[in-house]
């Protein structure tokens, strides 16, 4: 194969002859700076494009961080509003308690319950169970709060216009006998002599036991030698007890209205037979009912 060549100050063309060797080893040069070249455009493109890979790793790095930093924020801040508001109100419930001469352990924050606050730092993202369930309890423990406060309230408004005398002058049973009194008797187990702190009522099994005055349930349970029993504070140091219930129809926290049924006569406990077992506590200690029951028959 024959190209045409011109010399340099030349006018006519100078013939260069190519062989099948000579244009392998042109198209190898060629193909060698192609590859250069190439190889030179990747690695400027590769440095181009790492300063926004970067940046864009670093973007989505920060919003996944952010997030939930926010979210415990958010949940730690509604925590201790939460817990606020429960001091708040255990403090106005003592204040209420104190006044209305209610013992003030019985309207205090349960020391296993909500003391302090949680460890945020060690949670990972807001909704986790434990998150949960924190606020849940301080929204039942507030709940709680809120509701001995309207019951003391109830109890202080009713103690304004009636003397202690006649806030407990009433009837627990509505028919059946007197069938032991406070003080010194024959006990019926021992046939010795003992103390009787309280009053027995007979009557049926099953029939109805009413509270004597306005008052919250501060225990329903069973006790030794009480059996089933109920007790109900009224405030000023006073607190009714009606024990050997075959079924308690109320519960501890209840706010229980006067002449309301609050268990059902039965035989648990120390016990010969079906009958109510009523006392009256004043400060702790137990003194005679019938100050309060004759008061009641004479107006019957």
């Amino acid at each position: 194969m024959k190209f045409p060549l011109w010399r340099q100050y030349a006018m006519r063309p100078l013939m260069l002859r190519l062989t099948p060797a000579t244009i392998a080893t042109f198209l190898g040069t060629v193909g060698l700076l192609a590859s250069a070249v190439g190889a030179v455009g990747y690695a400027v493109g590769t440095k181009n494009t790492e300063p926004v890979k970067h940046s864009v790793v670093s973007q989505q790095s920060t919003v996944s961080t952010t997030q939930p930093e926010q979210q415990l924020q958010a949940v730690n801040q509604r925590v201790a509003e939460m817990q606020a508001q429960l001091l708040r109100l255990d403090a106005l419930t003592q204040q209420m308690a104190q006044s209305a001469h209610v013992p003030v352990q019985e309207f205090t924050i349960d020391p296993k319950g909500a003391k302090g606050g949680p460890l945020l730092e060690e949670m990972s993202v807001l909704g986790e169970d434990n998150i949960d369930l924190r606020l849940q309890e301080l929204s039942t423990l507030i709940a709680q709060k809120e509701a001995q406060i309207k019951a003391l309230d109830r109890i202080l408004s009713q103690k304004k216009w009636q003397s202690n005398l006649n806030y407990l002058a009433n009837l627990p049973v509505r028919q059946g006998a007197i069938t032991s009194t406070y003080g010194y008797r024959t006990d019926p187990f021992t046939g010795r002599t003992a103390f009787h702190a309280g009053m027995d009522f007979s009557g049926a099994e099953g029939e109805d036991i009413y509270a004597v005055a306005a008052g919250i349930v501060s225990f329903a349970g069973q006790k030794s030698g009480y059996g089933n029993v109920i007790e109900v504070t009224h405030g000023d140091g006073y607190i009714t007890r009606y024990a050997h219930a075959q079924r308690l129809a109320a519960k501890e926290g209840d706010m229980v209205a006067k002449d309301q049924v609050i268990a059902y006569m039965g035989s648990t406990g120390r016990s010969t037979g079906t009958h109510l077992h009523y006392e009256v506590l004043v400060n702790g200690k137990q003194i005679d009912p019938m100050t309060y029951v004759s008061m009641a028959l004479k107006r019957d």
